[in-house]
């Protein structure tokens, strides 16, 4: 069966009359007639693949009893695969060694294939890591072992208050209020000698010219052990706005909240000023050579004790009512 016989039947099956089909198509009823009588070779590429869509039918089929290559695989076909396939045909090529030359083309393909499918998701991953970066209000930075800034996010600069100027080039430590630069830094310090370790902590910042400080929730991660980061990550949150809420939830009668009795126990004072340093309750335990159970049981009492529902209230509220040192 050739093109147009098959061309034939499909239109018959889907009860098009010619002028139907070629109204569909943007072609001529003479031109469709001459194809379907075998009066006319086979139609370009884009006419072919007309005809399929308005039949409803695989265009790969057609593009095969027409001996065509549809455009898009031409697009991606390479020229001496096409000129192997030519001599084949012509006979310039003995059947075996072609086919063996077309399989060894066809596996370099693969492997080009993969590469640029490769580079095209890294390049998509990127796109997506940018797009959640650049519009996050929380802050990332990336230090080096000797504090030095590798990275910082877009919203960092907003956030100590150097509206429009970059961080680079500044003293990380620099910019934290001097009654916590202590714990920052020796926080900072343990991580660079600690992979893989996290810590969690409070403290503020100073502005711009010692103006416009706030006051942050910092996690920092040890990355100093992966290549492609060699640094410990900082990431940092804006909670000044939170801590007023704690002070206007606790605040109703301030001068009553000074005199409470929180009756923390020696323990739980011990606890709780190592969880402004931003342990976690493992480190903790191992500090005071207690079990992890213990050290939970402490925390549940000291947020009991001070009214508050999570750590960082917890740290926030002692560091407020100088219930710990800074």
């Amino acid at each position: 069966m050739n093109f147009g016989q098959r061309l034939r039947e499909l239109r018959k099956t889907n009860g098009l009359s010619q002028r139907e089909l070629a109204s569909r198509v943007g072609i001529s009823f003479t031109y469709l007639s001459k194809i379907e009588n075998g009066a006319m070779p086979p139609p370009r590429g884009k006419t072919i693949t007309e005809l399929a869509r308005a039949l409803d039918t695989d265009p790969d089929e057609l593009f095969g009893l027409a001996k065509k290559v549809p455009s898009q695989f031409l697009d991606h076909l390479n020229p001496a695969v096409i000129k192997l396939i030519r001599a084949l045909r012509d006979g310039n090529e003995q059947p075996v060694s072609a086919l063996i030359r077309l399989y060894q083309r066809v596996a370099e393909l693969e492997v080009e294939l993969t590469r640029a499918r490769k580079e095209r998701g890294e390049k998509e991953q990127m796109v997506f890591f940018h797009a959640l970066i650049d519009n996050s209000q929380d802050a990332i930075l990336v230090l080096n072992k000797d504090m030095e800034l590798l990275y910082e996010s877009p919203s960092a600069s907003h956030m100590f208050g150097f509206e429009g100027d970059s961080l680079e080039g500044r003293d990380p430590l620099g910019i934290v209020h001097p009654d916590d630069l202590s714990r920052v830094a020796n926080m900072l310090q343990q991580l660079a000698q600690s992979p893989g370790e996290t810590m969690r902590l409070i403290g503020r910042t100073m502005g711009k010219e010692g103006k416009g400080g706030r006051v942050i929730e910092a996690t920092a991660h040890s990355m100093v052990h992966i290549p492609e980061v060699k640094g410990v990550v900082v990431n940092l949150r804006d909670i000044t706005e939170r801590e007023q809420e704690l002070i206007n939830a606790f605040g109703m009668d301030r001068k009553a909240l000074k005199q409470k009795d929180y009756k923390l126990t020696a323990s739980e004072g011990q606890v709780l000023a190592f969880m402004a340093e931003g342990l976690s309750n493992p480190k903790i335990a191992e500090k005071l050579v207690l079990s992890p159970a213990t050290v939970r049981f402490h925390v549940s009492n000291i947020l009991r004790k001070l009214g508050v529902a999570t750590r960082t209230e917890a740290v926030a509220l002692a560091m407020r009512e100088q219930l710990i040192e800074r």
